[in-house]
């Protein structure tokens, strides 16, 4: 017992070691961490409180305050293009769409000069029933002065492809970016001028892919919502663009206005965002800050609809810490408020509780081995001081051993005083008789199963031997 006491020791104080080593090492990479951007919160710019405004997925900020569309909608009084002021209340009449108008609007982008607001009717849901053969952008004054204009466009071999980002290169020709579940996006570009009205599409060709960097940052969608490309745009001076994710933005440096030569070639720096469901996002006019917006058709009654901003990040290292800010006291881990030299402070107490309880097991083990020729001995005695077995005087079958006047017990020979449970027949005649199968006794009647007694002091007991 006190070795397998001491052997369970042993094995605490290994996996107490051992915890410490696996702390040490977890630890290690949680100091190196801090290389890595700190996780962006975003800041409340303004909470939009519009119904009609429940499903945004473009977004442009000017000087006054922002334009926005929403998403893919049944809602006739949501198919609109809608000037928001600072304060993210409505700012001026909804501009509406000529003719049927859209069918699925994705993003906004502006022109270089930003004269020119352009909008991407290039939704093309893989759940539809039957997927768009030709999308379509449309153009409009960014004042809101007239209606917007369309112009019809089309993939190669009239594929369908899901597209949810545009960009509008030096040249005013617009650049449109696949939605990928998984892989490298693709950037499409018309192969002559746009047409206006709804005639024939211009076809496009491909022009790049882009393979953005593999990040950890949490969000509702995980690993599709951080490849999934839901926005763009480029900065009021033209030297930068940004396409976001429902988890990322990811911000790129363009030289001379090559936009594809960038996305397809450039290192992005990285922001990790905090809106769960961002499918738009834009520079602020003087090009030092982006802002956001979630679409809240997935939100409960409970969330607001908040437009936030962001310094971007000047690190093009992955984030690996989730987004969001804050977790919930119910998700937040007892160690989220220890420090680093807090955890390594515990990781050593571990560690050092570990040795102990090792050396304690093994004091125990050497000492249970010193005391093992005595406890063999003292285990293996009989009550009267004698040994069992051939070292003394007594066999180990238990039959009667020369000399031995004690008797045999389960199956011994005859004693003195009488053979007990089965025993042997021979020796001198038992005063007594024989008990449960015991020998021949000298005198005796017959009890219980024993023959016709004709006489006698005594007599077998539970089929004893046939008296004489």
């Amino acid at each position: 017992m006190r070795r397998v006491v001491s052997s369970v020791t042993v094995a605490l104080g290994l996996f107490g070691a051992t915890v410490a080593l696996a702390g040490v090492a977890a630890a290690a990479p949680a100091a190196r961490s801090s290389v890595l951007p700190a996780v962006a919160v975003g800041q409340k710019r303004c909470t939009i409180a519009d119904e009609r405004l429940r499903e945004l997925s473009g977004l442009v900020a000017t000087k006054s305050g922002f334009i926005v569309i929403n998403d893919d909608t049944e809602d006739a009084a949501r198919e609109r293009v809608f000037f928001l002021d600072s304060k993210c209340k409505i700012s001026k009449d909804p501009v509406r769409y000529p003719g049927q108008g859209p069918t699925d609007t994705e993003d906004l982008a502006l022109s270089k000069d930003g004269s020119t607001l352009w909008i991407a009717d290039t939704g093309n849901a893989t759940t539809a029933k039957e997927r768009r053969t030709r999308v379509a952008l449309w153009s409009m004054p960014v004042s809101g002065v007239k209606q917007p204009t369309l112009h019809r466009i089309s993939y190669p071999q009239s594929k369908a492809y899901e597209a949810e980002a545009l960009l509008i290169g030096d040249d005013g020709k617009p650049l449109v970016i696949t939605k990928v579940t998984s892989g490298k996006a693709e950037i499409y570009t018309p192969t002559a001028a746009l047409k206006n009205g709804d005639t024939d599409p211009v076809p496009m060709h491909k022009v790049g892919e882009i393979d953005l960097p593999k990040t950890q940052t949490e969000n509702p969608l995980n690993t599709f919502g951080r490849v999934a490309i839901t926005g763009a745009s480029r900065s009021p001076d033209g030297a930068r663009v940004v396409l976001r994710t429902y988890a990322d933005a990811f911000e790129f440096d363009v030289s001379g206005g090559d936009i594809v030569g960038a996305l397809t070639t450039g290192k992005p720096r990285v922001t990790a965002l905090a809106d769960p469901f961002g499918e738009a996002i834009s520079y602020t006019s003087d090009g030092k800050t982006f802002v956001t917006v979630s679409d809240a058709g997935r939100f409960t009654e409970e969330e607001t609809l908040d437009i936030l901003s962001y310094t971007p990040s000047s690190s093009t290292a992955v984030p690996l810490a989730p987004a969001g800010g804050a977790k919930t006291a119910a998700s937040k881990s007892w160690t989220s408020g220890l420090g680093f030299d807090e955890i390594m402070y515990m990781v050593g107490a571990v560690g050092l509780i570990g040795l102990l309880l090792v050396g304690t097991g093994i004091i125990g083990i050497v000492r249970a081995r010193r005391r093992l020729p005595e406890a063999d001995v003292s285990e293996t005695s009989d009550p009267d001081g004698g040994p069992f077995g051939p070292r003394a005087g007594r066999a180990v079958d238990g039959s009667a051993a020369p000399g031995d006047r004690k008797g045999g017990v389960y199956g011994g020979g005859a004693p003195a005083g009488g053979a007990t449970y089965g025993a042997g027949r021979g020796g001198p005649a038992p005063a007594g008789g024989a008990v449960y199968g015991g020998g021949r006794p000298a005198a005796a009647g017959g009890g219980y199963g024993a023959p016709r007694p004709d006489g006698g002091a005594g007599g077998g007991v539970y089929g004893g031997a046939r008296p004489p």
